[in-house]
């Protein structure tokens, strides 16, 4: 047995003193990455928003084409809510998250879009989502039915 350091005073485990040093560390890092995630999270839901808005579109249009059928969406902003056929009260962004709205729906002066038999729409338009960091997606609509999704993060 080594005499120097006799069995009672060997270090066994860590300090206080290195356990304090340690969470507080912890705790710097946590607080300065906390509103970042909360802005990851935020940025993360008005995609989210969007592309279930245009997984909507694009099932309603090939609806509209299966059934041979126009069909139509129709925007309530003041709701922040949007409908179609069989879908009963609606839908809307905020479902997802509560601090995203629709400030914008614009079809050809209207906020009503239609898909026709052929998979067009008429008229074509633009829907943009807003969330509370001001962070947009901009959902644009063309003629032959195409959609196109524009985020611009902040």
């Amino acid at each position: 047995m080594d005499e120097k350091y006799p069995l009672s005073r060997r270090a066994n485990g860590f300090t206080v003193a290195e356990l304090v040093v340690t969470v507080s560390l912890l705790a710097i890092v946590s607080a300065i990455a906390y509103p970042n995630f909360q802005g990851m999270a935020a940025n993360s839901n008005i995609k989210t928003a969007a592309r279930d808005l245009v997984a909507d579109f694009n099932a309603l249009r090939a609806r509209a084409m299966a059934e041979s059928a126009p069909l139509s969406v129709t925007f309530d902003l003041a709701t922040n809510r949007y409908s179609f056929p069989g879908l009963g009260a609606g839908k809307s962004p905020a479902d997802i998250s509560r601090d995203i709205v629709i400030t914008q729906a614009v079809f050809g002066g209207g906020t009503t879009v239609n898909f026709m038999t052929r998979g067009a729409l008429s008229p074509p338009g633009t829907v943009i989502l807003t969330n509370r960091r001001g962070s947009t997606a901009t959902i644009t609509c063309n003629l032959s039915g195409r959609i196109h999704v524009q985020f611009n993060m902040h």
